[in-house]
């Protein structure tokens, strides 16, 4: 998801808890028409306390909120800016040592034109893998955690037709550290960006595995 969506989103689960735009709007101290400019995009991106009182009135688990607000449509907290604020200076700070030992240490002794090459190109190699490295599990960490939010959502709203998919996707993921087959038809399967397949792609696929299980 994301802050495009948002509108229509309290829209949505402001109708399923029969709450007027109007009413929402006064809850969250706002104009009478807030709520339906917001929803109709003309809002388009309220601010972190706003859209806390906007979910916290329409029952959402207040403990949840930052995370889903920051996860769904990036919309950060005061503490969460912060924190990234310090994160970018403690990595400045690291690296600006870093960079003040390699210029205090002395030089060594050169060794042949071609050892320097190696040295220096085994050096470059090692930087490009270790930020390239950090770079993908970094996008990989938030790819999950927006997963556990997707997930989180859909048990909460569809508890008893989420039961199944969750207790099976349990057991795949769960029996993949033992059972390399397992592991090769997961990765397999999501390989592929699945939501591209046309309805009758999906139907046949899932029409192929109800047949196998059964």
């Amino acid at each position: 998801m994301n802050i495009n969506n948002f509108g229509k989103d309290i829209k949505a689960l402001r109708t399923k808890k029969n709450i007027g735009s109007r009413e929402l709007s006064r809850l969250i101290g706002k104009a009478e028409t807030y709520i339906s400019q917001l929803e109709r995009g003309l809002i388009k991106k309220p601010d972190y306390n706003t859209a806390y009182d906007i979910l916290k009135h329409l029952e959402f688990t207040e403990g949840n909120i930052e995370d889903f607000l920051y996860n769904f449509y990036q919309i950060k907290s005061p503490k969460r800016i912060e924190s990234e604020a310090q994160e970018v200076a403690n990595w400045e700070e690291k690296r600006a040592a870093e960079i003040e030992e390699l210029l205090s240490q002395k030089p060594k002794t050169p060794g042949s034109d071609q050892e320097d090459k190696e040295n220096k190109l085994a050096y470059n190699e090692k930087i490009f893998e270790s930020e390239w490295m950090i770079e993908l599990i970094k996008n990989l960490e938030k790819k999950n955690e927006e997963i556990k939010m997707e997930l989180s959502f859909n048990i909460n709203n569809n508890a008893q037709t989420f039961e199944p998919v969750i207790q099976n996707l349990h057991f795949l993921l769960i029996s993949m550290r033992k059972n390399r087959e397992n592991f090769n038809f997961f990765v397999g399967l999501l390989e592929n960006d699945l939501s591209t397949l046309s309805k009758e792609s999906k139907e046949k696929i899932l029409k192929i595995a109800k047949e196998e299980i059964i």
